[in-house]
Order: C-alpha cells, then structure tokens, then sequence
C-alpha cells in the first residue's frame, strides 16, 4: 500500500463510509490525484458511487477569471442546479469529503474587494442550506489536508516544487498519526480524550469563560444549555464519524450577546470566504458584537467579510486547544484553517453548531437567535491562543476554575 493509498483509508475509516454509501469528494482541480486514490479505495470498500467535485471558489483560476471580467450585474448569479445537487446530496445520504489545501493562498489577493463580496455574498446564500446539513450533522462529512507545491513553500519558507511537498509531508506524517502502526485506532483514541474533556467541561456548567495575555482581555458568556462537543459525531442516521481530521479541539456555541472585551488574533487567518489572509489582527466586542477591529495587514479582509452578513460580526464558535497539539509543536503557520485552528484556541465569525446547545439541531433559524445561537452564512475560525494567553472560567454557581495556563490544561482537562 502506497502513502497515499495509507492516508485515503484513514480518510474513509474516520468518515466511516457505509457500504453502498455515495461519496462526494469536494476538492479544487491540484488535488484530483489523491481524490481519485480516495475514490479506488471508497470502491474496495463497496461504496455505490464517488463523485469529484469543486466548489465555486476551489477552481480559483476561474473565479478570478469572473470577479476580473464578468458584468458586475452577472456576479450574484449562482445557477440553481448547485442548490438543487445539494439539496439530493442530503436526501440521498452522500457522505462528504472535504480536501482543502489551497493551489495558491495569495493567487485572489488582488481582486476587487466590492465585486470579490457580491459575489461571494451570493454563494454563501445559496450554500447555506447544505451548510447547515453539514453543521447538523445530517450525513457525515469529514475535512482533510492536502498539500500543494506553493502552500508547501509559502510554510516552509523554501522555493514551491515537489520537493518542497515532501518536505511538508514529513512535518504532516506525526500530525496526522500516520508514523503510528494502526492511525486510524489512534485517532479513535484521541477522540475518546476529547469527549473525555468536553464532558469534564460540560460537567462544570461553565457561564463565563476568560481569556488574558498580552493584547487580550475578553470574557465570553455561556447560556445554561450550552454544550462541549470534541472527537466524533453523529450523523443523523446514527453513525458515528469524525469531521476533521486533523482535530485537537473542544468547542462549545456562546452566547452571541454575551462576548465583551479585546482580542488579539495571534496566527494569520485565510478568509476562505474572499481568500485573503489577515496578520496581525484585533477584534473588541461589546454586548457580543464586533464595534471595533484592525490587522497589520489584511484589515480590508475584515471590511468585505462584516458587510456579507450582519451576523458575521457575532460569535457563533469558542473552541479550546492547548499547546501540546503537534500542530503547535510544529512551529508552522499552514495558512489553511483546519490545521492552524487546531493549534490554538479560536472563535469563529458566523454561524454556530447547533448540535452545541440543548436541543438546538431541532430549532428554526428565529428560536435559534432567541436562545443566543448565532445564524448566519458565514463561518470563519480566528485563533487567539498561544502560550502567553491564561485561560480561566466561571461557573453558574461562581466558582473559578483554571482551564489553561501557560499553554497547556490543567487538572481534570489533561
């Protein structure tokens, strides 16, 4: 069995496609090769049907080609073939693979801010209902990393080639436990210390949790009926699947209201939504919405993403990740969300997991809002940990409790 061959079945296994199960991989056109290897062994394992597919903005050649030359008046037109294949993709059951790693995170930087968001904008509407399949966990999906030759040299610093790939994979084989002789058992062991570690959370009835460190002082408000994921989910049809992979985070949905204080972002941040990175950034929140901001570079990023959704200035995501993640350990920045949000602790702009609150997966988009669950189109994951950042909570009952110090969990967290 090839490397490839190796970490498509740890793929699948974590995805846990069903026999006679669809497979849709979802993937821009660099990453076809390992797709097809993914799609060869979705077959071994008696999978009905694979699709390959990409998104929009995953043929990034192309949509730099329309937001550079389309009339502006054509640029919120998304054909209703998309919405109708995504809504069968649900009906259906397909299961859901995700590669990101994108060609080339700066290939879109100068594109036009306004046409980049009426378009943008337009895709994220008409994605929103499959969206929100996805964050209901109506079939399994699963996001993974793919490297290319130029996200490859913009990480290691080195010229883009193909060696520069290999070098990457040697950094991603521990990441991705594929140096263990069974990774897949592995990654279901640490998927047990993470339900281990939402439980001790969701056990202490947090209402308050505090993050403090230089540039950072930012208290965010939990309602009574929220609730820590980490590790696996559960699909609707009750099979159990894990949606990253990597993953080293437990994560909880607050109170969109309930956010106040600064924050400093302290890794650069890859906003899919317009693909432009933001460095060296800053939010501060008041009564749960962002009323001011800034970044050393990228600040433009921020305007065009606040404009597309109204809700995007909310919090719909707080996630906690310690420094004992080998993502961390790396060292390396990967300008891709999926790794670097599992490197530090994060929020997200956008909407929320509703399988994160009591009974919120039962809830229209109206009561959602009411219970302090963000809705929204957009979801963008902003890390603000790192080893300098103390982490604290409070209770219901106003006790005080350390979560993270120094970078790393404390007590009953380990």
């Amino acid at each position: 069995m090839t490397f490839l061959e190796k970490y498509a079945n740890v793929i699948l296994t974590s995805l846990n496609l069903q026999e006679g199960q669809n497979l849709l991989i979802r993937t821009e056109p660099v990453h076809w090769k390992l797709a097809s290897i993914i799609a060869a062994e979705a077959y071994k394992r008696d999978a009905r049907y694979v699709r390959i597919d990409c998104k929009e903005k995953q043929n990034q050649l192309l949509y730099k080609a329309r937001i550079e030359n389309s009339k502006e008046d054509y640029l919120d037109y998304v054909p209703a073939f998309r919405t109708e294949t995504q809504r069968l993709l649900v009906e259906e059951n397909w299961a859901l693979i995700a590669l990101v790693g994108t060609e080339d995170p700066d290939v879109l930087t100068s594109l036009d801010p306004k046409r980049n968001t009426i378009a943008g904008k337009a895709i994220a509407e008409a994605e929103k209902p499959f969206r929100e399949a996805i964050q209901n966990n109506k079939i399994q999906w699963i996001v993974a990393f793919a490297p290319t030759e130029i996200l490859a040299g913009k990480i290691l610093d080195i010229p883009p080639s193909a060696e520069a790939v290999d070098r990457l994979w040697e950094v991603l084989i521990p990441i991705l436990l594929l140096d263990k002789e069974d990774p897949s058992s592995a990654w279901i062991k640490s998927g047990e210390t993470l339900k281990k570690r939402a439980s001790v959370l969701n056990k202490l009835k947090l209402k308050e949790v505090y993050f403090k460190g230089p540039g950072t002082s930012l208290k965010i408000g939990l309602k009574q009926k929220a609730l820590w994921m980490g590790g696996p989910s559960i699909s609707e049809k009750g099979i159990e699947f894990s949606p990253n992979l990597p993953t080293e985070e437990v994560f909880t949905a607050p109170d969109l209201n309930k956010t106040e204080g600064r924050v400093r972002i302290t890794r650069p941040v890859l906003v899919s939504a317009i693909g432009k990175i933001i460095e060296g950034g800053w939010l501060e929140f008041r009564k749960g919405k962002i009323v001011d901001y800034g970044a050393k570079s990228g600040k433009d990023v921020l305007d065009q993403y606040l404009t597309m959704d109204p809700s995007a200035a909310y919090l719909g995501e707080l996630a906690l990740v310690d420094s004992n993640s080998p993502i961390f350990k790396s060292g390396k920045t990967f300008y891709n969300i999926l790794l670097d949000e599992n490197a530090s602790c994060h929020i997200a702009l956008g909407s929320a997991y509703p399988d994160c609150f009591e009974g919120g997966s039962q809830m229209g988009g109206e009561e959602k809002k009411a219970n302090g669950i963000n809705v929204s189109n957009l979801h963008t994951d902003f890390m603000i940990g790192s080893p300098d950042v103390d982490i604290t909570g409070v209770t219901w009952d106003g006790e005080k409790i350390d979560i993270i110090i120094d970078g790393e969990f404390s007590g009953d967290f380990t």
